[in-house]
């Protein structure tokens, strides 16, 4: 196996540690996305420009996308 490594006495305390680690560090991440896209969806509210000029660059990636897609079939 990849991380556990199998000759050890007790493969289950790997797998359970490494649970452990996995899980504190979702948790941190997950935490960390929700307080910042908390934030940043009050400044999207403060100020609507802003959120307009998101709204418009996100719709032009999407068409550059879709123009780089459909000129990749060709």
């Amino acid at each position: 196996m990849q991380f556990v490594d199998p000759a050890y006495a007790y493969p289950a305390v790997s797998f359970v540690v490494l649970g452990v680690f996995a899980q504190v560090a979702s948790f941190l991440y997950l935490t960390a996305l929700i307080f910042s896209g908390t934030r940043l969806a009050a400044a999207f509210r403060r100020r609507r420009r802003l959120s307009a000029g998101a709204t418009s660059a996100a719709g032009a990636l999407f068409l550059g996308f879709a123009v780089k897609l459909s000129l990749a079939g060709a």
